[in-house]
């Protein structure tokens, strides 16, 4: 397990970071500048928390009140940098081997061949690294960060410099590695849709702060704040005010608009958010849907007043009628169409539809800040 309790006094925000890493991978996810390539150099040893502590499998490799500071080389952790950082100079086994201090050259050839092999680097040993490809010399970095045989490792937005189709493959292939390593491992990345395929749980940062951190299924569905369900993709919010609670769900009066959410430790009057991922706004020609078909579901009017085209997908943007003139305006909706769906409901075609948003779908936050 690694453990990691600290502070840092930056230029912009003070670090401030807990998190705790079973024999899994944990993703460390956020825009640029929010602390997570610093979180890394912590735990590393390559720069010094003000206070706090870092411990790994239950020995302490920082600890300022026991003044424990140990140098990056005795802490055993796997470090993979984005720009890899290998040595031109030398082939790819001896950048390998160049972690490898206090063994025999029998016991560091004998290293060296299983990580090559685990890897999938056979035959390229006697290569330079400007003779590999991105993804081959992704490889050669993680192997040099494994041979050692770790405790932890680290991946500092490991994917960032690789194309697409590169990347995606290259995602399985990590997959399976970081499976049979079962290391506690920290992914840094600013990409939700490799922080989820990779990791087991995520921690969303802003600012040098951790936001939210948990199973990543229950960051990305039921995030804590506004910030955390901006960050996990949600782009439809509006203020509410709780009409009625029970078992069942809670009617939340929106502006403009009732919907059904599912229930929670609510209270009628209290002031809410709600929100709906993109993805589970559901459109439907107008002509097609009249009046809510099952309880629990909220039906608008309105038409599309903008549409930006992705290839596999299309971004929508809805905008509800008013129900008389001087009423509230309901707020637009941001919809996220398969482009097959797209086609086959010939939205280029029309431009007046309902929304339907289920109330499985609608989201609550207690803090509307």
């Amino acid at each position: 397990m690694l453990k990691v309790d600290i502070t840092k006094q930056m230029d912009s925000f003070r670090l401030q970071v807990g998190l705790r890493v079973d024999n899994q991978v944990l993703a460390l996810f956020g825009p640029s500048g929010s602390g997570k390539s610093m979180t890394l150099q912590c735990i590393a040893g390559l720069m010094t928390p003000d206070e706090g502590r870092i411990e790994i499998d239950g020995c302490a490799v920082f600890d300022s009140d026991c003044r424990v500071n140990l140098p990056p080389q005795r802490r055993r952790v796997g470090y993979v940098l984005q720009e890899y950082a290998l040595f031109p100079h030398l082939t790819v086994e001896k950048n390998i081997i160049y972690g490898l201090k206090g063994i025999t050259r029998e016991e560091q050839r004998e290293r060296v061949d299983e990580i090559v092999r685990t890897v999938r680097l056979e035959g390229l040993e006697e290569r330079y690294p400007g003779e590999l490809s991105g993804g081959q010399r992704q490889r050669v970095a993680l192997a040099r960060a494994l041979v050692t045989r770790p405790r932890a490792l680290l991946l500092d937005e490991p994917f960032a410099a690789l194309d697409t189709a590169i990347r995606s493959r290259l995602h399985r292939e990590l997959l399976q590695l970081l499976l049979e390593l079962s290391i506690p491992t920290i992914l840094v990345t600013h990409n939700l849709d490799e922080a989820y395929a990779l990791s087991k749980e995520i921690a969303v940062c802003e600012s040098g702060r951790v936001l939210q951190c948990g199973p990543r299924e229950e960051v990305y569905f039921q995030p804590k704040n506004k910030a955390v369900a901006r960050f996990m993709g949600v782009k439809n919010f509006w203020p509410g005010t709780v009409v009625e609670v029970n078992r069942g769900f809670s009617r939340i009066a929106g502006p403009g608009f009732e919907v059904w959410a599912p229930p929670g430790g609510y209270y009628p009057g209290q002031p809410v958010e709600c929100y709906i991922r993109p993805e589970h706004v559901m459109l439907v020609p107008r002509d097609r849907q009249n009046g809510p078909r099952e309880p629990g579901e909220t039906v608008l009017s309105g038409q599309i007043v903008e549409e930006v085209g992705y290839g596999g997908h299309y971004t929508l943007l809805f905008r509800p009628e008013t129900d008389a003139p001087g009423s509230r305006a309901k707020p637009d909706l941001h919809i996220s169409l398969p482009a097959y769906i797209y086609q086959r409901l010939k939205v280029d075609k029309h431009h007046q539809w309902q929304v339907v948003l289920k109330q499985q779908y609608v989201g609550i936050l207690e803090d509307t800040a």
